[in-house]
């Protein structure tokens, strides 16, 4: 379970947040949305461990955390496989089996073809998409994904956000998702968090309603 409780946190004289509490649960999908600069990646990497928050506490007894960033963070030195195939020997996977999980999700997420691309030579969404399987191929139990879906377009974009949600389905993992687009979040997670101001709060989900508009829908492409 991620816990937090009366959290705080500050940069400068900004305040980012101010007793916010919260509780995350094994299987629990969930959305974070807000303005810009409201703590959305802050909360995230205080989920993380990456970020050190200056009140209340921050208790994560996930096994296995899995933060991916807007950027694809990929190792330039490195190929495709071989970024996937540090981060397994690092998570504790077994050496006969990291080459078959490896592979594997480099083809859920449809880059079988550029195992052996250096990371100058893809695109930002091949990159990302990179990135992503390099996460799943862990199976975190609690998946943090920030805004890991920005550069890639309308239609891929929903087809990674099902393969994430299946994936949470199958393990039972937890996952946090930020989007600045709330239609995006639709089939991926169960429930919305709002950050604003400080503050955190749950409202409805802005989608799921039978026969309700959905506004923040993306518009529908003529043909």
């Amino acid at each position: 379970m991620l816990e937090m409780r009366n959290l705080s946190l500050a940069f400068g004289p900004r305040t980012v947040f101010d007793d916010i509490r919260l509780e995350v649960r094994p299987g629990e999908r969930i959305g974070v949305i807000g303005p810009s600069g409201a703590g959305k990646s802050s909360l995230l990497r205080v989920a993380a461990g990456l970020l050190k928050p200056d009140g209340g506490t921050c208790r994560n007894t996930f096994q296995c955390t899995r933060l991916v960033f807007q950027e694809p963070r990929l190792l330039p030195w490195r190929n495709v496989a071989d970024n996937l195939d540090i981060a397994l020997r690092a998570g504790g996977v077994a050496a006969g089996e990291i080459a078959a999980r490896r592979d594997r999700w480099l083809g859920r997420v449809g880059l079988a073809d550029s195992a052996q691309a250096w990371p100058s030579e893809l695109s930002g969404g091949m990159a990302q998409r990179a990135a992503l399987a390099r996460a799943l191929a862990l199976e975190p139990d609690l998946l943090l994904l920030d805004e890991p879906f920005s550069a890639l377009d309308p239609a891929l974009r929903a087809d990674l956000g099902r393969l994430c949600a299946e994936q949470a389905r199958a393990t039972g993992a937890a996952l946090i998702c930020i989007s600045h687009q709330p239609w995006e979040l639709a089939g991926l997670v169960d429930r919305i968090w709002r950050v604003a101001d400080g503050r955190i709060a749950e409202q409805p989900a802005p989608f799921g309603r039978p026969g309700a508009p959905d506004h923040d829908a993306p518009p529908a492409s003529g043909c």
